[in-house]
């Protein structure tokens, strides 16, 4: 393998080199005149670099000539040299192709979604397309994004006509010796198990979280639709530290109409787990919204009976929904095996009480246009406000799960809901790929081990605290989170919850949703010192802010709602202290209620204490073995028209040309200091957080550089 020294490039620079070979041969020298081009991206921020090569690799494709990309972060290797290619029934676009042309262009636009992690999303990169043509003249396209937490690329097969792709060599190579977390694919019910990289070939479903030596790698797709099918990641090289782009069991060439650009594939990555943890790029690489009114899509939180009482009786179903209303709480879930013709009397009962109701139906009975050309428009009617389809999947396989057929269903019925305005939530299905910013009524997606296993082996803590890391970055996850009843479940005795009550009701702020559906019955909140919370949790959120975890360990974040930050904590460990930073927050004195695990009773009791907290000192809570803490703090948001500190604004500068609040670089203080972050006081971001790296001497995006000493 060619070696290539590492260099900073300067935002959005691309460059190529020559590299000769010189070769000593007995007493001759002789020169091989093989030389190699290389082209790079860099993000916004500078600091995260893709390049692109065509050479020779020979632990992946001996003899051959092929495109590779690698990824760098802050000059170090996260991805290393990684295949790039696609094969048609009859063309290959992936062994020596010859370079055409080369685009650069930035992407910088604003969009907002009902649900999410936040209210707004930022969609800002800078993006490098390289067209080749194969032996016979027909053209491919590489396209690669370089976001500061992220680098994604995809194929685009040009020209005219039809064709069919019959396969892909792209994908991720991680050096050897990493640790990652996956599961297997063929269904998404799983836990995600740590595994050493390159110990042996292996296939995972997405996502897989991956720790190098320098950084933190999530690897996925986006923009999957009907016109393509869902993938996995395998071994196929003699490289088992290579994961390429592999096809579900049983699907064969896709046939399509060019020019046809493929679904994207996305390392997120970070020197922590922060940036992973807060991206929105998977929803950034999808297109646009397709709805022009988006008013009847409403986030909310959801009362169930399925797992502790079944669906029951419509006497049952009011009770729920009673208690939905009591707790404020906008919608309430009638699961399976309820009478369909008692449905429109529940949602009349519902409305009166200002609840929404929800819907359960079986993938067969909705798997056809026909079908949904009937069903759809009489929910409406009806009056219900969403659908949770189940087992989505063909003839009872889950190895279909994520195929052609599957994504077109997916695409399809999102469309036909959305012309009844019905939301959705989707179960026994693949994990989101960014769906929700092209169909923002698709709500939450099950695709996860969650607490439907709880008392037939659910995996417990240790789950709960790899999920943050791994499968809930990609999208929403319907785990039907906050379980304290102990009784007998529906699947088995509850008994076998290990966590504790205060990590149950933490969950609520980890565990993201667009309708989070909360397991539980009256009977098990009513008595809980943590009803009051469950009360005021949002389902939707304005931003969020990684504080602390690790994969399988703990994880602590914060969630924002207005200018209210939410706070939460859990942990897989033995009892211990957490510390929590709160520089996140504004400044200011806050009094807060804290609900922690008791110090002297049992996992299933918890404890509310009153605590008054500032931003300058961390929080200390004590938490029992697999036990949890969170809280509220009212009016903790430092909006950018009150950030704190003092100081006259005395220079900015823009970012990439572009006239944008949100891209400044605004320097308090002294001059000089947007240059030089060494000698600044603080460093916070457009949001008013505190950065940590002020002394890295590179200027991020976005933040305020102050010098209160100079004032």
């Amino acid at each position: 393998m060619r070696t290539m020294r590492n260099r900073r490039l300067s935002n959005m620079r691309f460059t190529y080199r020559h590299v000769w070979h010189i070769l000593p041969v007995f007493l001759l020298i002789a020169v091989a005149y093989s030389w190699a081009q290389t082209w790079s991206v860099s993000s916004p921020n500078s600091a995260l670099v893709i390049e692109t090569t065509q050479d020779t690799i020979a632990a992946i494709a001996p003899n051959q000539r092929n495109c590779y990309y690698r990824a760098l972060l802050n000059g170090g290797t996260v991805l290393d040299w990684s295949p790039l290619g696609v094969t048609t029934s009859a063309q290959n676009f992936v062994t020596n192709l010859t370079f055409v042309s080369q685009s650069p262009t930035a992407v910088n636009e604003t969009y907002s979604l009902p649900s999410g992690k936040r209210s707004s999303y930022t969609n800002n990169c800078n993006e490098l397309t390289l067209t080749f043509r194969n032996a016979n003249n027909l053209q491919v396209a590489f396209h690669f994004r370089a976001y500061n937490e992220a680098a994604a690329f995809c194929c685009e097969l040009l020209g005219t006509g039809s064709t069919q792709v019959t396969g892909e060599v792209s994908g991720f190579t991680i050096p050897s010796g990493s640790s990652g977390w996956g599961h297997s694919p063929g269904g998404d019910e799983k836990t995600y198990d740590a595994f050493s990289v390159g110990a042996a070939a292996a296939s995972f479903g997405i996502p897989v979280l991956f720790k190098t030596t320098n950084a933190w790698a999530l690897v996925t797709e986006a923009a999957v639709y009907g016109d393509y099918t869902g993938v996995h990641f395998a071994s196929k090289t003699a490289s088992s530290n290579v994961y390429q782009t592999t096809f579900p069991t049983g699907q064969g060439a896709i046939s399509g109409t060019l020019p046809w650009k493929l679904p994207w594939r996305v390392a997120i990555i970070g020197s922590t787990l922060g940036p992973i943890v807060e991206s929105s790029v998977v929803e950034n690489l999808n297109p646009p919204c397709a709805l022009t009114d988006i008013s009847w899509v409403k986030s909310g939180r959801s009362a169930w009976s399925w797992l502790t009482q079944e669906t029951g009786d419509t006497t049952q179903q009011k009770r729920y929904i009673d208690f939905a209303s009591q707790m404020g709480w906008e919608y309430n879930l009638t699961d399976w095996n309820f009478t369909k013709s008692y449905v429109a009397g529940i949602c009349q009962y519902a409305a009166q009480k200002n609840v929404g109701d929800e819907l359960w139906y079986n993938y067969s009975e909705v798997t056809t246009q026909t079908l949904q050309n009937s069903i759809f428009p009489q929910c409406h009617t009806w009056g219900l406000k969403s659908l949770k389809i189940d087992f989505i999947y063909d003839n009872g396989d889950v190895n279909t799960s994520y195929d052609q057929h599957i994504m077109r269903w997916f695409d399809s019925t999102a469309n036909n809901l959305a012309a009844n305005k019905l939301m959705a939530t989707f179960h026994g299905c693949t994990v989101p790929r960014g769906q929700r910013r092209r169909w923002p009524h698709l709500m939450t997606w099950e695709a996860v081990e969650g607490y439907e296993y709880v008392g037939r082996g659910y995996p417990g803590p240790k789950h709960n605290c790899t999920l943050p890391f791994t499968r809930n970055v990609i999208g929403p996850m319907d785990m039907t989170p906050v379980l304290f009843y102990t009784g007998q479940l529906i699947n088995g005795s509850g008994a076998t919850r290990t966590s504790t009550d205060a990590h149950e009701l933490a969950c609520s702020v980890i565990m993201e949703s667009g309708i989070q559906h909360f397991a539980d019955r009256p009977e098990g909140y009513n008595p809980s010192i943590g009803k009051p919370f469950l009360q005021i949790v949002p389902s939707a959120w304005d931003d969020i802010h990684f504080i602390d975890g690790y994969p399988g360990q703990y994880a602590i974040m914060a969630r924002r709602k207005g200018n209210d930050w939410y706070v939460g904590g859990i942990s897989a460990l033995s009892a211990r202290t957490m510390s929590v930073p709160l520089s996140f927050l504004k400044a200011g004195s806050y009094s807060v209620d804290l609900y922690k695990d008791s110090t002297g009773g049992t996992k299933y009791t918890m404890a509310k204490q009153t605590v008054t907290i500032n931003p300058s000192t961390p929080l200390s809570v004590w938490v029992k073995d697999s036990g949890g803490f969170c809280c509220m703090i009212p009016n903790s948001y430092a909006v950018v028209s009150t950030l704190p500190g003092s100081g006259r604004a005395i220079g900015a500068r823009k970012h990439g040309g572009m006239d944008r609040l949100s891209l400044y670089h605004l320097v308090r203080g002294a001059a000089g200091g947007g240059r030089a972050l060494q000698g600044a006081d603080r460093v916070i971001d457009i949001r008013g957080r505190t950065i940590a790296s002020r002394g890295s001497g590179r200027l991020p995006q976005g933040v305020f550089i102050l010098h209160e000493r100079n004032q």
